[in-house]
This record gives C-alpha cells, structure tokens and sequence, in this order.
C-alpha cells in the first residue's frame, strides 16, 4: 500500500514539474539577456561620461570648431535616448523573469499540493487553483517575453541611424 500511495504521489508531480524545469530554462535566457543590458547600460555610462567630459573641456575652447562640439552633443543625446530605452528593457525583462520565477514557485507549491492529497484530499482544492495561477504566469511571463523581443532593437536601430548621419555629414565635408 505504501508503495502504492508513492508511486501516485509522483505521478501526480509530474506535469508541474516538467513545467517547471521549462520555466528555469527560460529563467537562465532572461537572467543572461537581463544581463547584457546591464552590461550595455554600463558601457553607454562610461561612453557618456567621456562625451560630458569633452564637452566640458572643450566648452569654451576656440580651437575646437562649433560643429565638433554639435556633433559630440548630438552623440550625447543619442546616448542618453538609448540609456532610457535600455533602463525600460531592463525592466520589462525584470517582470517576465519575476512572473517565471513566480510560476515555479506556484507550481511546486501545486505539485506539493497533488502529492499531498493522495493522503488528504482536502489539500486537492488547492492543488487546481495553484496550478492554474502558475500556469496563467508563465503566460504573462511569456507575453512579457514576446514585448522585450519586439522592442529589442529600437536601441540598435537609433545608434546606427546616428551613426549613418554624422557619417554623412563626414563624408559631405560637414
């Protein structure tokens, strides 16, 4: 009988389980794309400092031509626009790596749940409610998801298109 009651016990865990082990490997694809930003919002800081600290320097100087000091300003600008995207993906990417992390734990509170009311069947009332709320979310931490990645490149594409201009500009002769 003992042996009985475990092995219903297991195999009433199963499919949280294996929902949970899905949401930890989507967990450690959000902590690394979480940590790229941050180490890309780290990078446009030290990039943006050193522009504040030209444009101090270089502020009142005669020997450096106005469109210089135009164009470490608009490279400024830039910087600080994608600082500002950067800092709304890292929060976008903290709340879908908070409603992954959420659903685990409300899984393995639903699998503990299933596997207890094989011995007490009152605890099978909260066993539905948990795995359904862990279930709805995944769902939220996956739309989340699908948001991050559509607005992933809005960075990229404002610093090339900074880029494409003052290079023309270059190549114009200013």
């Amino acid at each position: 009988m003992a042996l009985e009651g475990t092995s219903q016990i297991i195999a009433a865990s199963v499919v949280p389980v294996a929902i949970i082990s899905a949401s930890g490997l989507l967990c450690l694809a959000f902590y690394n794309r979480l940590t790229a930003v941050v180490v890309r919002l780290r990078s446009f800081q030290r990039e943006r400092f050193q522009e504040q600290e030209f444009l101090l320097k270089h502020r009142d100087a005669a020997d450096v031509d106005a469109r210089i000091i135009q164009r470490h300003q608009e490279f400024l600008h830039s910087i600080q626009s994608q600082v500002g995207q950067l800092l709304h993906r890292a929060r976008i990417l903290r709340l879908c790596l908070l409603s992954l992390l959420l659903t685990i734990a409300l899984l393995i509170l639903s699998s503990l749940a299933m596997g207890l009311s094989i011995r007490w069947s009152v605890v099978s009332y909260a066993a539905v409610p948990l795995f359904v709320g862990g279930m709805l979310m995944m769902f939220v931490g996956i739309g989340v998801a699908i948001y991050e990645l559509l607005i992933s490149h809005e960075t990229t594409e404002l610093e090339q298109e900074l880029l494409q201009r003052l290079g023309k500009e270059v190549e114009d002769g200013f």
